[in-house]
């Protein structure tokens, strides 16, 4: 039994507890202290909070669970509590209605209260397969808030691989588009063999030019100083110079053999003697003015190198430049491939970036459904997504806060119920009671009675305050 003494509007009131568990509705007519005796239940088994005195009244008492209180100026908590509760891990009501206007933070308020009914704890090994660079410094002894703080950078580090990935998108589109098709590239080394070969033969082809400019300026020279050279009669010089050296000889040999004719010899062998060294000279300038001549006669030899036609210039000229022109094309369709290499590369590294972007949300996705593993473990059928409490209707994937708050009741009872277990008491506020349809009134308490659980509520009606245990068979 559950008594309740000059308590607020209260003289006296006994409330049955089955022991198998059920609903208790407290019954009476308006102001007769319904959410009294609820909220002085509550204070005994929590132990927070001070009912109301009886006006006029020395003390009141309350007996609750094995518990017992003394109100007067103070209030006296004797014996031990023999029932189980949520203590301030769950306000049900909080769970229907946490009234907090924005929809996003009522349930980021619930998923709290979700979790703190669970007592569950995450540890550093939970977070294995996350960045670590991203889980120092978490608060894991707060579940909830851990999770936020976590998906927060989570969701800070894709918005950045993210923005890397367009900008790396759109500087490979910038050089693709850029780059257009380059097509094949020709090979280079083949290019430049043909570059080679025909500078060479324009180079020969200039060299022999100049060679024979040369040599026709040798050859002009030539025959001008051939033109001023006498021809000689170098054969009769030369037997001239035999005659003379032999009569030389011989007048030297009549001069010794004459001596009485000495004189005479001397002269005539002296004029001789000039005449010898005349004719010598005369020889030596008429071979040297042979070699002169042959040189000469070899430069202009030499003036027969012939010249390149103009058809050989251009030929060889239009070969180098076709050489040149293959090349320049080869390099620019070089710089096109490297140009859309780099485009390519930068459109593996948007990708690559837009895969880290998306493994990070997948990661930011997994913090909730660390949170929904929580939750589940209560055997409840709400789970997270997106900051949001969802369930499965007929509806499909509702929002728990777009539930009406029937529906909203039902589920927190039941949630509360599940965590509570046998030999568990919750207060359930009269307005919540009187929301439910009576089919899920039976539901609620055929689920308290068959976890053992005793939950107490009440409803008004015409009578005196009074109580009784919910009829599951009416």
């Amino acid at each position: 039994m559950i008594t309740l003494k000059n308590i607020g509007p209260i003289e006296n009131v006994t409330i049955p507890v089955p022991a198998d568990g059920g609903v208790v509705v407290l019954r009476g007519r308006n102001g007769s202290g319904k959410s009294t005796a609820l909220d002085a239940i509550q204070t005994a088994i929590t132990g927070k909070g001070k009912p109301p005195l009886r006006d006029k009244a020395a003390k009141g008492e309350i007996h609750a669970g094995g518990v017992s209180l003394t109100v007067a100026k103070s209030i006296r908590r004797s014996g031990e509590l023999e029932v189980t509760s949520l203590d301030s891990r769950l306000s049900v009501a909080d769970l229907v209605e946490p009234g907090i206007v924005d929809p996003v933070r009522a349930d980021a308020s619930r998923i709290k209260a979700l979790v703190n009914l669970s007592r569950a704890e995450i540890f550093p090994g939970d977070l294995h397969g996350f960045p670590d660079n991203l889980t120092v410094d978490l608060n894991l002894a707060d579940p909830v808030a851990a999770m936020a703080e976590l998906k927060k950078r989570l969701d800070i580090g894709a918005r950045e691989y993210e923005k890397l990935a367009k900008d790396a998108a759109a500087k490979a589109s910038a050089l693709l588009e850029s780059a257009g098709d380059p097509g094949p590239v020709p090979d280079e080394a083949a290019l430049q063999s043909a570059l080679s070969e025909a500078q060479r033969r324009v180079d020969r082809l200039n060299d022999l030019a100049n060679q024979a400019a040369a040599a026709k300026t040798r050859a002009a020279s030539a025959q001008a100083k051939l033109a001023t050279l006498d021809r000689a009669d170098t054969e009769k010089l030369a037997d001239l110079l035999d005659k003379a050296i032999f009569q030389v000889d011989q007048k030297r040999l009549d001069a010794q053999k004459l001596k009485e004719q000495y004189n005479a010899a001397v002269e005539s062998y002296k004029t001789s003697v000039v005449d010898r060294d005349l004719l010598q000279t005369r020889l030596e300038s008429a071979q040297q003015a042979d070699a002169l001549r042959a040189q000469l006669e070899s430069q202009i030899a030499e003036s027969l190198i012939p010249d390149p036609t103009p058809e050989q210039r251009a030929d060889a000229q239009a070969a180098l430049d076709t050489a040149l022109q293959a090349l320049a094309t080869a390099a620019r369709a070089r710089a096109a491939q490297q140009t859309r290499a780099k485009g390519d590369e930068l459109a593996a590294e948007a990708q690559r970036l837009e895969e880290e972007s998306n493994l990070l949300r997948r990661k930011a996705r997994q913090t909730e459904e660390i949170l929904s593993e929580i939750i589940a473990d209560l055997g409840c059928p709400l789970r997270c997504l997106d900051g949001r409490l969802i369930t499965d209707t007929g509806r499909g994937p509702t929002y728990y806060a777009d539930l009406s708050e029937g529906e909203r009741w039902i589920m927190a009872l039941d949630i509360a119920v599940q965590a509570l277990g046998e030999r568990g008491l919750l207060v359930v506020p009269q307005a919540a009671w009187e929301g439910l349809d009576p089919t899920n009134r039976a539901l609620i308490a055929a689920h308290a009675k068959q976890a053992g659980v005793v939950i107490i509520t009440a409803e008004c009606d015409a009578g005196d305050l009074g109580a009784d245990v919910f009829d599951l068979a009416a």
